[in-house]
């Protein structure tokens, strides 16, 4: 964010006080609702703060509406979470939590819970608030009744932040953590493998305005959230707070109808566009799914993926062929791999791999030796850009060594076992 941008947040986020002032009386604090839209819901660990907001169905953020999260098929979802089914989205959970830092550990509290759940033919927002720190427990008591009957949790970053800071936090106030039992769905990691080759960034912001179509006004940016959760402490400053409230409402707005356009991208068999079938190529590949994956390469490539990503495509299609015992299409893709205007060094791996085929699979030696003297004569080019790969050169001096002792061991007659052959 511009230094102006941060100047003109700043007085709200820590406004100047005389050093004359007196912080407002406790109950001022221990009452948030006089200026933000909060009630008092009990528990059995005492009283907690919430805001409550629903929508329908049909109410779109961005280009989607909040119902289409719940059309995520079988596909996707085996690609988000496998085990995961259609019908327990109906009973998923969307969690965002604002915190009083990025840091983590025991000393990083979680001051506001926001989960959304479907219910009653559209999707309900609690937003839980720690209204004094004293009723963590409460708060905490709060969000694992609603997580109660859920089977799923959708979060962003979830699993590296959000969900490990509430389970240490339940564990500090010896409360039993309600994530165990939940499938997570990190949308985060789900967006880096079909978005991270083409956004500069997959951050929530980013991929809001790239992928969801949605624009903030005015929003509050993150690193100014804590500051005015520690003003609200310290003097009672309740009302900059509604804007942590929005800021958390579009959050998790952004995790539903981002499930959704996720998982439109996702459920396609096979894209049109080429650079699609890479992004689920690569998340196929990731999950151990190395057949999908190699269909997806293979269709990626002939979609016409570009220089860039056929460079990136050819070497991991050859892996997974040889992983996979596909012998009679990796030999086609190598002899491809160098009829294509491709940068030197791929076509060095090529012949390398060539070479290798022929020795090991077919035993022709004599085709062995012509790649790998190719592949030298290519080195020798490479060598005049860039310093090759250390150890390249004498690994293959040494196979062409091998391969003419062997392409000469072939071509001599075996001697007769027949000791009297020779006194003939």
């Amino acid at each position: 964010m511009q230094l102006r941008e941060k100047l003109r947040l700043a007085p709200a986020a820590a406004p100047v006080r005389s050093a004359s002032t007196q912080p407002p009386p406790a109950a001022a604090v221990l009452r948030p609702h006089l200026s933000l839209p909060v009630g008092r819901q009990e528990t059995e660990a005492g009283d907690v703060w919430v805001a409550e907001e629903r929508w329908p169905l049909g109410y779109r953020h961005g280009h989607l509406a909040l119902g289409h999260a719940l059309e995520v098929g079988e596909a996707a979802l085996a690609r988000l979470s496998p085990g995961l089914e259609p019908a327990d989205l109906e009973r998923a959970a969307f969690v965002d939590v604002e915190t009083t830092g990025l840091a983590g550990g025991t000393g990083t509290l979680a001051f506001m819970v926001g989960v959304a759940t479907f219910e009653d033919a559209g999707l309900c927002l609690r937003q839980f608030f720690l209204a004094d720190l004293s009723g963590e427990e409460a708060m905490l008591a709060a969000v694992a009744q609603a997580l109660d009957g859920c089977r799923a949790v959708v979060s962003f970053n979830g699993r590296s932040f959000d969900v490990p800071l509430l389970e240490s936090r339940f564990i500090m106030s010896r409360l039993r953590p309600p994530f165990e039992r939940l499938a997570h769905v990190d949308l985060l990691l789900a967006a880096r493998r079909l978005y991270g080759q083409r956004l500069e960034s997959c951050r929530l912001s980013a991929l809001e305005k790239a992928v969801l179509g949605v624009r903030r006004q005015r929003d509050v940016p993150g690193w100014a959230v804590p500051r005015l959760y520690f003003d609200y402490l310290r003097h009672g400053a309740a009302q900059p707070l509604a804007d942590v409230f929005r800021h958390n409402r579009l959050d998790v707005l952004s995790l539903v109808t981002l499930l959704a356009r996720i998982g439109q991208a996702a459920g396609v068999g096979t894209p049109d566009d080429p650079h699609a079938c890479l992004a689920l190529g690569r998340w196929d590949e990731a999950q151990g799914h190395l057949s999908q994956a190699a269909g997806l390469y293979r269709s990626a490539l002939d979609a016409g993926i570009g220089d860039e990503g056929q460079t990136f495509v050819l070497p991991r299609l050859v892996r997974i062929y040889r992983r996979l015992g596909r012998w009679p299409e990796m030999e086609r893709l190598l002899a491809e791999t160098l009829e294509r205007s491709l940068p030197p060094r791929c076509r060095l791996e090529a012949l390398v791999e060539l070479a290798k085929f022929k020795e090991h699979r077919h035993r022709d030696f004599v085709a062995a030796q012509a790649f790998t003297r190719e592949a030298l004569s290519l080195l020798d080019v490479l060598a005049l850009r860039t310093k090759p790969p250390a150890g390249t050169r004498k690994a293959l001096e040494r196979r062409l060594l091998r391969l003419r002792r062997r392409a000469a061991a072939g071509s001599r007659p075996r001697r007769s076992r027949d000791r009297s052959f020779g006194k003939c």
